[in-house]
């Protein structure tokens, strides 16, 4: 059972940012791209990426990749600037161990959520916290979703 904590804040700014429905291999490739577009802009990445799902059609994600870079930028090509992401109110999942299993963590989180009769207003937000390129057991990944504060 992963840790799951109620009341978080995601805060996050400076983010370079695409959205649109890939494969995972076309993802990565945008991925690559962006940090070229970052580079050849004079910015740097300062963090991980975030990542967030919003379904699946036909094979392809629908998924918003957000890259933390060191400054403002100017939106180029198909993707965008923005200045901050913010969800409070929001329970995280905390994911130790090999990223393949990230699904799992999503799936408790989902069932805590259904359990407690919470609301959520967004899907879920992927924050990797650590990334050991040696040993993939060594990651830390934050599953971050926002939960209506409205009690009804």
């Amino acid at each position: 059972m992963s840790q799951i904590l109620q009341n978080q804040t995601l805060e996050a700014e400076h983010l370079f940012c695409f959205r649109g429905k890939v494969t995972n291999q076309e993802l990565e490739e945008v991925g690559r791209d962006m940090d070229m577009v970052i580079r050849e802009a004079g910015a740097k990445r300062v963090s991980f990426p975030i990542t967030a799902t919003y379904g699946m059609d036909n094979g392809k994600m629908d998924v918003e990749l957000l890259l933390p870079v060191d400054r403002r930028m100017d939106d180029v090509k198909e993707y965008r600037y923005k200045e901050q992401l913010k969800i409070v109110n929001a329970v995280v999942a905390r994911h130790n161990g090999n990223p393949d299993y990230l699904p799992q963590t999503c799936s408790e989180l989902n069932q805590y959520i259904a359990d407690k009769e919470l609301t959520p207003i967004t899907v879920g937000y992927s924050v990797p916290k650590k990334a050991d390129a040696l040993d993939i057991e060594n990651s830390i990944i934050d599953v971050y979703v926002g939960i209506s504060p409205n009690i009804l």
